[in-house]
This record gives C-alpha cells, sequence and structure tokens, in this order.
C-alpha cells in the first residue's frame, strides 16, 4: 500500500511542478521545450512501478515461487496421503463389519435348531492377500438361547473340583462342537474359528 500512494504522490507533485513551471516561464520557444521534458518525466514517474520488476532479480523471484509452490504441493499430498488412510481404515472396518453381520444371520437359525445357542458377538481378524481381504481368525461368542442379557445377582455356590473340570469339559466339547458346525458353515477351517460359550446350561 505504501508502495502506491507514494507513486500516486509522486505523480501529483510532478503535475503541480508542471503547472507552476508553466506559468512562470514567458510565451517562448522555451515554453515548448519544458512542456516536453516535463510530459517525459511524468510518463517516466507514471511507469515506474513497471520499470521496478524489470530491475528486480528475476532468479530469486522464480525461486520463491517454486519453493512455495513446492512446499504447498507436499503439503497437499500429505493430505491426500491422510485422507486416504482415513477411507481406507473406515472402509476396512465397514467391510469387517458387514461381514460379521452377514456370517452371524447365516447360522443363526441353525445354531439355534441345534444347539439351542445364540451369537452375541463376531470378532473378525482379516489379512491381504494379493489386495484382497480374507479371513484369518475369527473370535465368536455364543449364549444360551432366550438368556437374559441383564446380570442377575447369584447366591453363593460351593461345588466340589470334580464337577467344575466336567463342566469345563462340557463346555470345550460344545466349545469345540460348535466351532466345527461354524467352520463347516463358513468354509473355514476349525482351527480359524475361535468359539466362547457364555452361560452355559
Amino acid at each position: 500500500m505504501d508502495i502506491i500512494t507514494g507513486w500516486i504522490t509522486n505523480i501529483i507533485v510532478l503535475i503541480l511542478l508542471a503547472t507552476v513551471l508553466e506559468l512562470l516561464l514567458p510565451n517562448s520557444n522555451m515554453q515548448r521545450y519544458v512542456k516536453m521534458v516535463i510530459g517525459l518525466m511524468l510518463m517516466a514517474v507514471i511507469l515506474s512501478p513497471i520499470l521496478t520488476i524489470f530491475t528486480k532479480d528475476f532468479d530469486a523471484m522464480l525461486r520463491t515461487v517454486t519453493l512455495t509452490d513446492s512446499t504447498l504441493n507436499a503439503n497437499m499430498e500429505n493430505q491426500i496421503e491422510s485422507k486416504k488412510s482415513e477411507i481406507q481404515a473406515s472402509n476396512a472396518a465397514y467391510i469387517e463389519e458387514q461381514m460379521a453381520v452377514q456370517m452371524k444371520s447365516q447360522v443363526e437359525k441353525e445354531l439355534r435348531d441345534q444347539f439351542n445357542l445364540e451369537i452375541t458377538s463376531v470378532s473378525l481378524q482379516l489379512k491381504n492377500l494379493d489386495g484382497e481381504k480374507d479371513i484369518d481368525q475369527i473370535a465368536v461368542t455364543v449364549n444360551e438361547a432366550g438368556a437374559e442379557k441383564s446380570v442377575q445377582e447369584v447366591d453363593a455356590v460351593s461345588v466340589s473340583i470334580d464337577i467344575q473340570e466336567e463342566e469345563v469339559e462340557e463346555t470345550d466339547t460344545l466349545s469345540r462342537k460348535v466351532a466345527y458346525f461354524l467352520a463347516d458353515e463358513w468354509e473355514l477351517y476349525p482351527k480359524q474359528v475361535g468359539v466362547q460359550v457364555k452361560g452355559g446350561e
């Protein structure tokens, strides 16, 4: 802004000087030469901003322009990469969620009919094979069908060690049976399916 005000001030001062000189000089041939010189000076003052551009170092100006462009490009690339990774992460989470819902609905009825169990949660662990997602491990938590979700207060119970071991063995056997059933339904290997039975019989 200071450059523009200085430039306008110079033009106004030169016009005032030309007017004063024209009034002071008598009518003669000299007046024509003075008008021509003042006109040339006025043109030089008007064109001075354009002349200053030509006197500056173009290499330095170009370097600053290219440096700012390269930093802007680098920042833009970083932002694009971060947005891309966010989109990929949300997309992967959505795919896992949809796969879990579809897998759960696929076996829900038969699991209830054969084992009287229902799936409470399905957790997938995926791996990349040739750019495509493939199931590596599945953790399934099942609960007795129709069991209440709320936690109820339980009285203290004393149980012998033999009975506890039998219950653990029954739960493990049931877990294995359910794992084999789910693996068969989902066309996976049984070692890929982990089943945890909660609230057994």
